[in-house]
């Protein structure tokens, strides 16, 4: 008797990489994403030596066009290279992208978060500003008519 196994092999979209957001102690999230695998391939971070990152574990969906993969990572300004490789891997089969982070982006969240602040500090400024003035003005009007009150008293 002959048996045969055949097994298929689906290689998925080309990884897309995202830069998603600052990260609070100054490094950056990135984001691989890729569709339509099959079986689902291993997705390494990569520095630009070769050597593995530690990243976020992987999330996997599987639905009738086969597996959705996604996995993150935060990294930081290493100055001599910010060049970071996305890959998915399956027992025969590797994709990888590339992604090069200029070092003056790791220091612009700096700039985003002082100019938030600001923004934010100013606002609360006017409002605070407005709601004084609004009491002042109020108090004023009742001072007056208190006022032109106690004046027809006293002509009387």
């Amino acid at each position: 008797m002959l048996f045969l196994s055949l097994l298929i092999v689906v290689l998925g979209s080309h990884p897309v990489l995202k830069m998603e957001s600052y990260d609070n102690s100054g490094g950056i999230n990135l984001v691989c994403e890729s569709r339509g695998w099959n079986p689902e391939p291993e997705v390494l971070w990569l520095d630009r030596e070769g050597a593995t990152l530690p990243a976020e574990d992987t999330q996997i969906h599987r639905d009738t066009e086969g597996f959705s993969v996604k996995r993150s990572i935060t990294v930081y300004d290493y100055s001599d290279s910010n060049r970071f490789y996305c890959r998915l891997q399956q027992k025969h089969h590797m994709m990888e992208t590339e992604i090069i982070i200029n070092s003056k982006v790791f220091h612009a969240w700096k700039w985003i978060v002082g100019i938030s602040l600001s923004a934010c500090l100013i606002a609360l400024g006017l409002i605070v500003t407005a709601v004084v003035c609004n009491c002042l003005r109020k108090e004023l009007q009742r001072l007056r008519v208190e006022y032109g009150n106690y004046t027809r008293v006293c002509k009387k």
